[in-house]
């Protein structure tokens, strides 16, 4: 079992990995992770430590059938302001022809948060929390979960331009987020898909 580096202020991952292309009957997809050859190089755990939250937990690499699989787990408080665990790593560019993000995601029954920073929201200042969030649904069972960026993500501030494509994606974080609770996710695998039968999952904009 391998523990992520807690060193949130360090960026230590310039290492992106190969985007392998993978293909079933329905899907076209490039691969982003899938948690083999030393995950920790890439991706960094963080709490809301970090700004004065009182949070806890940690990222570990797993096996489940010889496959890995990254847990996210521990204890997220909204005291103190705060409210979240997370797990990120950085991405070079996404392709021009990405529809969404496909992931294979097991957990404790809660729902959770992907994170995405974009070439746009990347530079703007951190305390004031720009990204484009979407929320999925986990269950004891492995599931893949399809987020296409046009309507699972919102954006976090009216600030910023309400759509992004992939090719803008810089930064991807999963996340235990917003309330508190006992936080258990497991990730197996994510990966921009290239396919026109993305499941629709509608949001509304938050402003």
């Amino acid at each position: 079992m391998k523990y992520f580096l807690k060193t949130p202020f360090l960026i230590t991952f310039l290492f992106i990995s190969l985007f392998a292309l993978s293909s079933n009957s329905s899907d076209i997809n490039m691969m982003i992770d899938d948690f083999t050859d030393n995950p920790e190089r890439r991706w960094q755990f963080y709490t809301d430590q970090v700004m004065g939250g009182v949070s806890e937990g940690r990222a570990s690499v797993r096996l489940d059938s010889a496959e890995p699989y990254v847990r996210l787990e521990g204890l997220v408080s909204t005291a103190n302001n705060g409210g979240f665990i997370q797990i990120r790593r950085n991405v070079s560019k996404g392709p021009k022809d990405a529809e969404g993000i496909l992931l294979k995601v097991r957990g404790n029954g809660e729902n959770y948060y992907i994170h995405v920073n974009t070439s746009e929201t990347i530079f703007l200042p951190q305390q004031y929390r720009f990204y484009y969030q979407a929320t999925f649904p986990t269950s004891k069972e492995w599931k893949d979960v399809k987020l296409p960026f046009s309507t699972a993500f919102r954006r976090s501030k009216p600030q910023i331009t309400k759509n992004f494509s992939g090719e803008n994606v810089r930064t991807i974080g999963l996340l235990a987020y917003g309330k508190d609770h006992n936080a258990l996710l497991e990730i197996k695998y994510l990966s921009f898909s290239l396919s026109k039968s993305l499941t629709r999952i509608a949001v509304e904009d938050v402003i």
